[in-house]
């Protein structure tokens, strides 16, 4: 996993460092994720797994429809520009508390990038160094 910094431009857009391109393709997929304070970006074959998902669920109530209209319908498709950034709307910014010139920290974990605000990262590192890491004891090679 690596991690970067960078601001959003006055026009919602991000650069994308080049480590965190490998593996994303032309066609991104940013929506919000799990993880109140995240947004995710998702590879094309990444995103499309994700719609599988709920459309092999026939037997899908209430709240997954909730979460498919959450999750999905919150996503917006992105192409990156000439210069390495992409753009990302203002309501999924919104999602994570973050405005033009904000500074955000990008995670990237092999084809999945993880966007929040500067903020939220550094209140995490802080939980991280007092977490109890022998809740990893199942994590092999740690």
């Amino acid at each position: 996993m690596a991690q970067f910094f960078n601001k959003i431009d006055a026009k919602g857009r991000i650069f994308i460092p080049s480590k965190a391109k490998e593996g994303m393709g032309e066609v991104m997929h940013v929506m919000i994720s799990r993880d109140r304070n995240f947004l995710c970006v998702y590879n094309e074959a990444r995103f499309q797994k994700i719609c599988d998902q709920f459309d092999d669920d026939e037997d899908m109530d209430h709240d997954k429809r909730l979460a498919l209209r959450a999750f999905v319908g919150s996503s917006q498709e992105c192409e990156m520009d000439s210069q390495g950034r992409i753009c990302i709307n203002s309501t999924l910014w919104n999602w994570i508390g973050a405005k033009p010139q904000s500074e955000v920290c990008i995670y990237q974990y092999r084809d999945k990038l993880e966007i929040c605000t500067k903020e939220y990262s550094d209140a995490e590192q802080a939980m991280i160094a007092n977490m109890n890491f022998e809740a990893l004891n199942h994590v092999k090679g740690l």
